[in-house]
């Protein structure tokens, strides 16, 4: 096996840069089967004797923080089982394994210091803190207005002329439409903070996916909408989740694609995924439901996808158009970090769009 090879073609760990940090190379089963020799002396053993060894041996929760580095595409902060010494974690995945590269710097670095972790940390804190508290104080007076102008725009007030109903509908429409951009701005806030706590009980799948589409009729009535329901023959329907959050996911996905088109097919197929796209989905191993939700008239461009699930890179591009949709897309992908799963968005142009999300149904 020539290790420099299949290490040098990952494309992303340069061996020859990568000399001062610590290199391992190990299966998927996380058997070690190549380490440079900074990564003997991290270990503090032989390199004989990592090679007959495993890396969860060394480091902790080492596979689960393998996978996340992958999904995330970003470094992930793992320790050694043996004492309190922290390493940044890069992976990169290539048909062997897995390449870990580990820097003993995290701590000493500036940016990656604990101070400045636990600044960052309570700058979110405070941050999502400052938008539920605004989100809450806005919320009273804007329904008022939307509560007010109804009322008026139903003659409640009394007779209007024809121009002062133009323009009572007008307010009525926009201070709606406010006050649902401040729920979902509400909503991604909740999604950011670190509650991990999972309501997890057993519930039918389908028939939530049904109620969920019930209820949505009010958004796609008087429109050329049809929303059907697939499943597959071997689906297990009984799964093991939270029922709250796998409603507001779907929710949120239609309301996404209800609100922005006014005529075509919405199919939500739910099925047992393969192993092989578990596998290239890099989740761990386990049993899993695939909800995909698409569209024939909801079309994205490639710069659409781009910023997606990231309102705040939207803020920084021409698409601003698209943040509502970025904020609601934001809260659905933060849940889904929560339940362990995964989402993706496959879109062919003049074709259609699908929300692909994989969760685990035990």
């Amino acid at each position: 096996m020539d290790i420099k090879k299949i290490l040098f073609k990952t494309n992303s760990i340069d061996v020859e840069k990568a000399l001062p940090d610590a290199i391992v190379m190990c299966n998927k089963e996380g058997k070690i089967l190549w380490v440079n020799d900074v990564a003997a002396e991290i270990f503090e053993t032989s390199k004989m004797h990592l090679l007959t060894s495993n890396i969860s041996d060394f480091l902790e929760n080492s596979m689960n923080l393998i996978s996340s580095s992958i999904i995330l595409h970003k470094p992930v902060i793992t320790k050694l089982l043996s004492k309190e010494v922290y390493f940044d974690m890069t992976v990169k995945e290539i048909e062997e394994g897995f390449v870990l590269d580990l820097r003993d710097s995290i701590f000493e670095n500036k940016h990656l210091s604990n101070n400045e972790t636990d600044d960052n940390e309570s700058i979110n804190k405070n941050k999502n803190n400052f938008l539920l508290k605004l989100s809450n104080d806005l919320k009273a007076p804007i329904q008022s207005i939307v509560g007010f102008s109804q009322a008026m725009a139903d003659g409640l007030g009394g007779q209007l002329s024809e121009q002062q109903e133009k323009y009572i509908k007008i307010i009525n429409k926009n201070s709606t439409e406010l006050m649902y951009f401040i729920a979902k701005l509400l909503e991604l806030s909740q999604t950011e903070q670190e509650n991990n706590i999972l309501d997890k009980k057993l519930l039918d799948i389908i028939n939530l996916v049904n109620n969920t589409i019930r209820f949505n009729e009010q958004l796609y009535k008087g429109k050329d909408v049809k929303i059907s329901l697939v499943q597959n023959d071997n689906l297990q329907k009984m799964i093991s989740t939270d029922e709250n959050l796998v409603k507001m996911i779907i929710q949120n996905i239609l309301e996404v694609i209800l609100k922005s088109v006014e005529v075509g097919e919405i199919i939500i197929e739910i099925s047992t995924p393969e192993q092989d796209e578990i596998n290239s989905k890099n989740l761990i191993l386990g049993e899993y439901t695939k909800i995909s939700i698409s569209s024939s008239s909801f079309l994205l461009s490639e710069n659409d996808l781009e910023c997606i699930f990231d309102p705040y890179k939207i803020l920084d591009s021409s698409n601003r158009k698209n943040i509502l949709r970025a904020i609601v897309l934001a809260s659905v992908k933060n849940v889904i970090q929560k339940l362990n799963g995964i989402i993706w968005v496959e879109s062919q142009i003049l074709k259609n769009t699908s929300f692909n999300i994989i969760i685990p149904s035990k």
